[in-house]
């Protein structure tokens, strides 16, 4: 659904009431809600204006908010500011909120033009940052401002039981066949890698369409980190795994670099390496359901061919 100038005008004035909108374009991304880049005058600066769908729920729209709230004043790691925010569904029959413009453009976007050694310095600064994030320690594997019921203070039993969850959906639905499904189960229920003692915050989505970055006199830097929709309580490798699953292959410099600025920042387990491919596995079952859902034909694709290779070589399936 497109929004005439008048309408966005109005929405915008509610933060900057004597502003008059110079012009608007979409910004790029893959976000399910709807978000302008917008050109003021008086002040004249650029915002974004992000209108949320009618139907996302008040505990997203509250953990957004408060995510964006904190993490910055926290961790240091640079996130979109909140300007107005309103939910009131007054204006229009959609909450809507007001940010300011991270400076650059998407990772996705600059990767081509980059060589290995920019590679490995946004890498570092990623690894830096995340790690930044997943030291903020929380009391539950599981969602948080809402009521989880999967929610655990067991590492184990949370995996197992959104793993279950999800391989539900997958058999109901035909994602995946029924010996993949058991053997699936099998490999997480007895998987000694998943040994947490605590929670700790997760980004739930940190990969290049989600960091911002700007190239400078000294090459790139990492402006920005958005999209904070799937955050919850969880454990690095699944922030990790998720990151691995969508560069690893084709830029293995950043990974290089990111591990390093991570290992700087904040220390790995002994057993980093069996955790990782523990959650590449958890990452990918989730994701089935998840582009499942979305309609995603290729994410979907994408994820059933690492879980029929993992299977392929750890159960000898063909």
């Amino acid at each position: 659904m497109e929004f005439v100038p008048e309408t966005i005008e109005n929405l915008v004035r509610q933060a900057f009431p004597e502003t008059t909108v110079t012009s608007y374009r979409p910004l790029e991304g893959d976000s399910a809600n709807l978000n302008y880049i917008v050109q003021l005058q008086n002040p004249s600066i650029e915002i974004v204006l992000r209108i949320y769908q009618r139907d996302t729920p008040q505990p997203q729209l509250g953990k957004e908010m408060h995510v964006l709230r904190i993490v910055m004043p926290e961790t240091g790691v640079p996130t979109a500011r909140v300007i107005h925010f309103d939910d009131s569904r007054t204006l229009i029959d959609q909450p809507y909120a007001v940010f300011n413009l991270l400076p650059g453009e998407s990772l996705e976007k600059a990767l081509p033009r980059m060589d290995e050694q920019d590679q490995e310095a946004i890498g570092y600064e990623m690894g830096r940052y995340l790690a930044r994030l997943h030291s903020i320690p929380l009391e539950n594997f599981g969602q948080f401002l809402v009521d989880d019921p999967l929610a655990s203070t067991s590492e184990k039993n949370y995996t197992v039981a959104r793993v279950m969850e999800c391989l539900q959906v997958c058999e109901e639905n035909g994602l995946l066949d029924k010996s993949a499904v058991v053997k699936l189960e099998r490999f997480v229920r007895q998987t000694h890698a998943l040994g947490r003692r605590e929670a700790c915050f997760v980004h739930g989505s940190y990969h290049e369409r989600n960091i911002t970055v700007q190239e400078g006199i000294a090459g790139f830097h990492v402006t920005g980190v958005f999209d904070f929709e799937h955050a919850q309580g969880w454990s690095p490798e699944w922030d990790m795994a998720n990151l691995f699953g969508h560069v690893a292959d084709r830029h293995p410099s950043l990974i290089r670099g990111f591990l390093d600025g991570y290992a700087d920042t904040k220390s790995l387990p002994d057993n980093f390496w069996d955790r990782l491919e523990a959650y590449q596995q958890v990452v990918s079952i989730c994701y089935v359901v998840r582009a499942y859902r979305a309609g995603d034909e290729l994410l979907l694709k994408v994820h059933q061919a690492q879980l029929h290779r993992f299977l392929a070589n750890t159960f000898g399936d063909r």
